[in-house]
Parts: C-alpha cells; structure tokens; sequence
C-alpha cells in the first residue's frame, strides 16, 4: 500500500464535476511536491483516454505514461465526496483517489483495492464516514489471510461421522478451535445445496477453514456429502465462499465429493468449474505483454471491449490462482494479479461469443493502448531480425569480430503476498548478506574504477531509505521478493526519468543491484554465457556483470539501452573492451551465433558480413593488433611529428592508484587528475592532511613529471553525499564546478593548500573547471594568490578549463591572468551544440569535430599563443585518430587521455606531418558538419 496518513484525505468535500474533483487532486499532488506542473493536463488525459472508475463509488485518475517523468515522489490523496459526482456510465464516486507514480508502484494499491471492493456494502460505507480515519482504515484492511486459501492439508477426505454433530466435532478439531467457537459452529449450519453444508464461527484469533467430506449421512432432510467450516475473523472468508459458489451454481458441487484425494479436490475449488488446459473451441488463450501487466488503464479497456458483446465472458489467470471471474468487471479482473508474461484463458458463452473472443485477443496483442514488448517467443515475429549496418552510440573504441550471444531476459517468479511477515523479513535480510558477500569477493578482485563502482554498489543495497521501503511492504503481507522489486523499480525509474543523462544512466546501477538480490530472492540462476569467446548483446549490463565476466571470451559489448557515460561503459573503456551503446531494442531479435563485426571507433553492428567485408575486417583488426604492439614497444619515446613538431602526451586519471600504471604506459605526466576521488570516498569532507597524502601517492609515483590537478568539479553526476543541495531541474548547467566552491569556499581553500603542500618541488600545475564568468576565475585566483603567497610551492602555475562557449569566446581576456588553457572537449561539445552526448539517439550531433567547436578550439589556442600561454586537450578526442591531426593544426600543445590509449596516440603523431596537419585545419575550420571533416581527415596527412 502506498505511504499515506490522515493527512492526505480530505472529507466531506462539493465538486461540481469529475473534471474539477481531478483538477483539485492535481494542483494538491503539486502544492505537496509529489508532481510538477503539467501533471494536471496528464491525468485530464488520462480520463479522456478511459474511464477510471473502479467500482463501489471509488475512482482512481492518475497520469498517463508519457507524463510520468513529472512525478517527483510516489503518493495518493483523497476526496472523500459524500453527495457523489457522476464519473462514468452512471456511476458515482464517493472516494476520489488522486495518484502520483513514477512506476508500477500503484499495481499494490490497486490489488488492496480490488480486495476491498469485494466488500458488498463498500459504497454505502465510504459515503457515511465521517473521519479520515475512517477511510484510512478502509483502505488499508488486512489483505486475505493466506491461511484462508485452499490447502490440501487442511481438506479431509471421507471423513467417518454418522450424524452433523460427529461431523462438527471432527470440523472444530481440524480448526483447532475453542469449545465457544464450537458452539458457535454448531449454532450456525447452512445447508448450501447438492450435498453441501456450511458452519461458521467467529474468531479474533488467526482464521482457519477446513474442508470434509463425507460417505453421506442426511441432516434435516437433506443429504450431507461435505462440510465447509470456517473459523473466520473479518471478511477473509469471502473468496473461498465465491469459489464454493461457482460450482453450486453450475449444478456441478456434487462433483467434488466424489474426488479421492485432498490436492484434486483442492486444485478443483482453486480452478473453478471450468476445465483446464488448452482452450476449447468457446475459449481463446492469450499471453500479456504489457510492461506492467494489466493495471488500470489497460484494464479498463479490456473491460471496455468486453461489454461491447453479449456473450458472458470469464478470464482466467492461468499463472495466477486458476480461478475464473467476470471478465466485465475491472474490480475482479484487477484482483487477478496479472503481470507481464501471464496467460490468460478467456471463456465465452452466447451467440457473439466467437467474435468477442476474436477481438479480446486481438486488443490484448495490441497493447490495450500501451506500447508493448514482445517476448522472447514471438519476437522475432514482432521485430525481423535486423541484418546490414545497425547504428549505436560508441561507448568504448575497438573492433570487435566474432559470434553474437543474444541474453534474454532474466524473469523472476515470485509470490506477491506472504503469510509469515517475519520469516519474509528474514529471508529479505540474508539476502541482502549474501549479495553483499558477492560484491565484496567482486570488489576485492577488482581495480580501480571497477572497485569504486562495486563499493557504491555496496552502499546502495545498504541504503536505509530502500531497505526501510521494503520492509514496511513486508510487515503490510508482501512477499519479500515482491517488495524489493516494487522498491527497485520505483527507485530505478525515478533515477531514470533524470533530465541529466548522466544521472539517468546510473538507474542501470540499481538494477543491477535489484537482479542480484532477486536471483537470490528466487532461487533463480542468472544465465550461462557460451564456452567459446563471443559478442555480448544484452538489454543492458550492469557493472557487476562486466567486473564478473571472463574478460579472455567476452570480444565486445552490445545494449539495446545505457549511454556512454554509464558506469558499465566507463568499465568497457578501461578493460579496453569494444563497446557500443544505445542500439535500440531491435538487437534483442538478433540471433545468438550470428557472426558480426563491432566497430566501437565508427559506433556500427555489422550484422552476418559477406565473406569479402568479413575478410576486410579481419584484416584491419590484424593490422590494428599489430599497430598496438608497435606502439606499445616505442611508448617511451617522445611523440615527434615527421617534421620535428612535439605533442606532449599525459595521462587522465581518476584515482592515485592509476599514476604508476600510466607512467609505465608512456604517459608524459599526468594532464587531467580528476580530484573527486579524495573526497567521494569519504562520508564527511576530508581534512587537510587526508587531501594532501592522497595527492603525494600520486607526486611520487610521477618523478618529477608535471602533475595538471583540476580542483573540485563536484555538482552535476557528481553530488556529495555529505554536503546535500536542493535538487536542479539540470545540473550539468547548475552548480557545480567553481560555482560550488564559490558557495562553499572552505572547500576550495582547503584542497588549494593541501595540493601546494603536497608538490614540495616538483611541477604542479592547477586549473579550476566550469569557468564561464570573469568574476568566477577572479574569485579562484584571488584565493589561490593568498595561499600560495603563503607556503610558496616553487613550481606552480594556475589555469582553468574551456568547457563552455563563453569561456572560449572570451579567451583573450582570460589568458592575460591564465598560465595555460585545458580544453574539456566533452562538455565544450555538447553545451556548444546543445546535444547531450550521454543520448545515443544524438551521437551522430554530439561530434566534437563539428566546425562550431573546431572554431573555438581556434579561438582559445590563439589567445592563449599570443600572451605566450601553452593549451592542452584532456577530453575524449584528444584520444580520436581522425582527431589528433585537426588538433595539431589548430596548434594544441599537449593532449591528455586515456593510460590505455597514450601508446596508440603518441604512434599516430608519429606519422603526422605539422605542415599538413595545419592545412587540414584550416580546412576544416570551413567544412559544413563533422562528417565532412572526418572525411577530409580521412585523407592521408
């Protein structure tokens, strides 16, 4: 059930009309913070698209799909409207529930809701309440006792008794109940009709029912073939007397006692009376496909389409409880609990039965207004398998040839409800050790990046926030498995419905986390990878799964979703592995054994090559591998051009255990240290002296080799959990970088000391990042002068990052004060071109060889030579082949990249020639996109 107080219902409310009753649950899910502006228009929409009644005087609008990203927090209001409002068909609604959800976390409060709903007097009773209270309590009524279920053992076959009174005594025995509640039995027989009787006591203890059936005997005239007794507390005895029901009034009770054996007689009242299996000629089966299964919204068309035909029509569940119900009535089609996946059997009787059945199947294979998935059956049905040329986003460079293997998705089955709270609670809580346990055998065997991601991993499945959310569906009757699933997923779409990308990317992370625990949850094994090296393709991959797989037969990797700055291809670049991402669902149809050739440098799928592109492939793969080695072997010599020109080649680095590693590699000094990691790994900000060892790790592992530190650029994906700031509608353009440190100073002061004590002598170069105003690198400069005017670090220079237009458009300004310009090429190219470069739908825009950004790359190296001021490039195409020759004819002094990358970048200038390079420049700065100037790059310099 949905977090709600009394607080979020309002009593004894007038409204006109269902448009003003959405209108105020609206504007309060807004004035609440639940839901942004516009969510308003969402569920008018909504409305308009099916009717949200949902019976007994209750209403449910909500929002439609497409404005889900508005949800800011899951949670309900309620109108409480005791004159009613016509809502549809009639109908009036008494209870208005107003919901706000980013996910399928409202499918619970409609299956509590289809519980409550079975009450026959509901209506009546919401429209006299007089206090909130009232309704909460309502709403929130215990689910059925899974103890009132059919069960085999609590069902006695042919049990000897002569006389109702033997009979009850055998009944009170099996119930375990007191000697009042068996005068109660004995005082309350009904005789139900072909055999059978009912006895009921009441109890406040846990409720129970038993099942008799006897040789036969007869009692006040009738005959006694079976006694349903029941120890009942409340109204959870409602939906066995319903199953009883459905065989008594097709003449077919009789039946039952006849069966020998508990478990048949238990799978018959749990089926209903209509046989099982495949479907007869009056009934059609079909599978449901919706991401969601069947909520509300489909659900209320289905109905719809139902109650366009006369025929009587029951649905059943087949991978649910087996039992039919009126599939005209959304109360008891929602109670069936479907899901995507489940198969539902659709039985007609009457003389339009064949054409309804026609169209139920027929809208359910549509979606029911809802996008749908295939599944893996009939996918390649739905979606041919794609051959030829597929376009992605690129993730990590490489070429990769080999087999496809194609992972299906991993489904879990799993009870959505539980007897024992308790033992759910446990099990949830060895779960979680156990997951725990695996990501820190995984994170010990990991390095660098991968471990840090393994240990933020650890941190989310500690999160109190989520294991709180799970439990407190637990103690409310959900099964363990069922609440961490709703609480993922809850927490993954809301991750996801990000305006940053970046931050919307790590969503991939807490599903990763969730499936762990699942697998766990449900006893269920993740899949089993091929024996012989192969291509990974996948919906995504989590971190965990690249950290765990056998790096020696994975050749590349493929996912339908993810961007190029998720943490799996952050992985992917740093086990050099290929990688493309954002492919689209269509390679989820490709076929497993499927030769194909990833081409991570130009972001392509090419899909069962001819034999000649195979060969061409193959060949260019070889000569790259060779290209490599050469590379590796000359790494420690200077990166010269054929004309005498020297780049200088450093290493971007993201934590201080990298330095030796790079150095090793060839690396030149270290052109970007990316600081975050001194203060990210620590649950308050880091004192002087923890700051100033982590930078010396780094200082001695370089020799005397310049280390280039850019200060703190926390903010945007990378938040500080122990310094929390209001949440930013997009924080790549909100504070971050210099911004933050000029809102919280001491942090910029004290990193500032600490990396100047750290240098002693050796070459330390500081830059401030997302520099776009004057006052911004005054403010930087002003405090680095006092510091520096104190411990007097003798080889020291300052400058700042171009990653945003302005700061390029005003360079010369700037390198009047500025000892050097490092341009972040990442970010300059998407604030330039307005293309987010984490969306694969734009990977084709975001190309930092675009003429726009070439220009002001121009723009910067010339104000910067003319104050004699050196430039570098420490972003991604620093590290691009077709790049680095446009990049020395625009005059860059230095780029830095990737350790892995150093040996192959260094061999590229090698084979340069300055004097072309700058005509290609030139050349360049004139070409209408940056396919042409890839292109022209492509030409031999």
């Amino acid at each position: 059930m949905f977090p709600m107080t009394t607080q979020d219902i309002k009593m004894n409310q007038t409204l006109a009309s269902k448009q003003a009753a959405i209108v105020a649950l609206s504007r309060w899910l807004e004035q609440d913070g639940y839901v942004k502006a516009g969510y308003e228009a969402g569920m008018l929409e909504r409305e308009a698209q099916a009717a949200t009644y949902l019976g007994q005087g209750i209403a449910i609008p909500h929002g439609t799909r497409e404005c889900r990203h508005l949800v800011q927090k899951t949670g309900i209001k309620a109108l409480h409207v005791p004159e009613g409002i016509d809502w549809d068909d009639g109908e009036k609604a008494y209870l208005i529930l107003g919901i706000a959800a980013s996910s399928g976390e409202h499918l619970a409060l409609l299956r509590q809701l289809a519980r409550v709903l079975s009450r026959d007097d509901l209506a009546e009773t919401v429209r006299k309440a007089q206090h909130g209270e009232d309704i909460f309590n309502l709403l929130h009524e215990y689910p059925v006792s899974p103890l009132l279920a059919w069960h085999s053992d609590a069902i006695y076959i042919q049990q000897p008794a002569a006389t109702m009174d033997e009979l009850l005594h055998a009944a009170a025995r099996r119930l375990q109940a007191s000697a009042q509640e068996l005068e109660q039995l004995q005082n309350n027989i009904l005789h139900l009709g072909q055999g059978w009787w009912l006895s009921e006591s009441v109890t406040t203890d846990i409720p129970r029912a038993a099942v008799l059936t006897t040789t036969g005997f007869e009692y006040r005239g009738q005959p006694v073939r079976a006694l349903l007794a029941l120890k009942a507390r409340g109204r959870d005895h409602k939906k066995l007397l319903v199953q009883l029901a459905d065989w008594l009034v097709t003449g077919k009770a009789a039946e039952l006692t006849t069966l020998n054996n508990a478990q048949a007689l238990q799978q018959a009242l749990s089926r209903g009376p209509r046989p099982s299996g495949e479907p007869t000629s009056n009934q059609c089966l079909v599978t449901v496909r919706n991401h969601q299964g069947l909520h509300a919204r489909p659900g209320a068309l289905l109905v719809q389409a139902a109650k366009a035909f006369d025929a009587d029509i029951l649905v059943r569940n087949l991978d649910g409880d087996g039992h039919d119900v009126n599939a005209k009535s959304l109360m008891k089609l929602i109670s069936l609990g479907v899901r995507p996946g489940h198969r539902l059997l659709f039985t007609a009787t009457g003389p339009d039965s064949g054409a309804a059945l026609a169209r139920l199947q027929a809208v359910i294979n549509e979606g029911l207004g809802e996008l749908v998935a295939p599944l893996a059956p009939i996918a390649a049905a739905s979606h041919p398998e794609p051959v030829g040329l597929l376009k992605g986003a690129s993730a990590s460079p490489g070429i990769a040839i080999g087999p496809l293997y194609v992972e299906a998705p991993v489904h879990f089955d799993y009870a959505d409800v539980a007897c024992d709270a308790v033992a759910e609670q446990r099990r949830f809580e060895q779960a979680l050790q156990l997951a725990d346990c695996h990501l820190a055998d995984a994170a010990a065997r990991a390095q660098g990046q991968a471990q840090e991601i393994l240990g933020m991993h650890r941190e989310l499945l500690k999160d109190p926030g989520l294991t709180e959310n799970v439990l407190q569906r637990v103690r409310q009757g959900v099964s363990a498995p069922a609440a961490w699933w709703a609480a993922i997923d809850s927490a993954a779409t809301r991750q996801a419905s990000s305006d940053n990308s970046t931050l919307a990317e790590r969503a991939a992370d807490i599903r990763d986390i969730g499936r762990q625990v699942m697998a766990i949850l449900c006893n269920t094994a993740l899949p089993d990878t091929p024996e012989a090296p192969y291509i990974w393709v996948a919906e995504d991959i989590g971190p965990s799964d690249i950290v765990n797989m056998d790096t020696a037969k994975v050749l590349g990797l493929v996912t339908a979703g993810g961007g190029v700055s998720s943490h799996s291809a952050i992985l992917a670049r740093a086990l050099d592995i290929p990688a493309l991402v954002a492919m689209g669902g269509k390679v989820m149809a490709l076929k497993t054994g499927t030769c194909a050739i990833l081409n991570g440098d130009t972001g392509t799928l090419h899909v069962d090559p001819g034999e000649a592109v195979l060969s061409r492939a193959l060949e260019v793969q070889l000569r790259e591998r060779e290209l490599a080695w050469q590379a590796w072997e000359q790494r420690m010599q200077p990166a010269i051009t054929t004309d005498g020109y020297r780049l200088e080649v450093g290493a971007n680095l993201g934590d201080a255990g990298q330095a030796a590693e790079a150095m090793a590699g060839g690396a030149e000094g270290v052109g970007l240290l990316r600081t975050e990691f001194a203060f990210m790994g620590h649950s308050q900000l880091p004192a002087i002296q923890q700051q100033i060892e982590e930078y010396q790790h780094v200082f001695s592992a370089l020799g005397g080799r310049p280390l280039v530190a850019r200060t703190l650029d926390a903010g945007g994906d990378k938040p500080l959990s122990y310094w929390l700031r209001p949440k930013e509608d997009n924080p790549f353009l909100g504070v971050r970088g210099i911004r933050l440190c000029m809102q919280q100073p001491e942090l910029l002061e004290t990193q500032l000391r600490a990396l100047l004590a750290a240098a002693g002598d050796q070459p330390l170069r500081i830059m401030f990042p997302m520099v776009a105003d004057w006052s911004e690198w005054r403010f930087g400069k002003e405090m680095f002068d006092r510091i520096q005017a104190d411990i007097q670090a003798p080889d020291v220079q300052l400058g700042m990052m171009v990653e945003v237009p302005s700061a390029a458009l005003n360079a010369r300004q700037f390198a009047r004060e500025a000892d050097f310009f490092s341009i972040g090429t990442n970010d300059l190219t998407q604030y330039t071109l307005a293309a987010d470069r984490g969306n694969g739908e734009l990977a084709a825009l975001s190309d930092g060889l675009h003429p726009a950004v070439l220009r002001l790359i121009a723009m910067t190296v010339e104000a910067a030579h003319a104050e004699g001021k050196w430039v570098g490039v420490c972003g991604e195409l620093g590290a691009d082949p077709q790049a680095l020759p446009v990049l020395l004819g625009l005059g860059i002094d230095e780029v830095s990249v990737s350790p892995k990358r150093i040996p192959l970048v260094k061999a590229r200038v090698r084979e340069l020639s300055l004097a072309k390079c700058k005509q290609l420049a030139g050349r360049a700065l004139e070409a209408s996109c940056a396919g042409a100037v890839r292109i022209l790059a492509g030409e031999k310099q």
